[in-house]
């Protein structure tokens, strides 16, 4: 747990994390999901500015082992793409807690959030 997802919160059934900062949330994926997905083979990342509703695909990884969608845990627009990634999806199997983060967004409303970081209580 505390390894699959040293963050805020986990959702998406353990294979997303997010850490929060004021109206911020990175997203990536935690160690259950990149297990699932094999090898990362190619991401596709939205374009920042791009609006995104609660539960929307915002990022698509296409792994050795298959594709897994990434959705959104609060409706908001993308602040930041990892645009490291487009050259070398590598680094989100390689190191997704730190550098393989995947986007950043800006949220809306921090109360979409309190569902799935209710079972996390520790602050950073």
């Amino acid at each position: 747990m505390a390894a699959g997802a040293p963050k805020n919160g986990e959702y998406q059934e353990g294979k997303l994390w997010f850490q929060r900062k004021g109206s911020t949330v990175t997203i990536g994926l935690t160690s259950l999901a990149t297990e699932e997905v094999g090898q990362v083979q190619s991401l596709e990342l939205p374009d920042e500015e791009e609006d995104f509703e609660k539960g929307d695909a915002v990022v698509t990884v296409d792994g050795s082992n298959g594709k897994l969608e990434v959705t959104t845990p609060a409706s908001g627009f993308v602040k930041e793409v990892n645009a490291a990634l487009v050259e070398e999806p590598d680094i989100v199997s390689e190191d997704p807690l730190e550098e393989g983060w995947l986007v950043k967004l800006e949220i809306q409303d921090s109360s979409d959030l309190e569902e799935y970081a209710a079972e996390s209580s520790e602050e950073d």
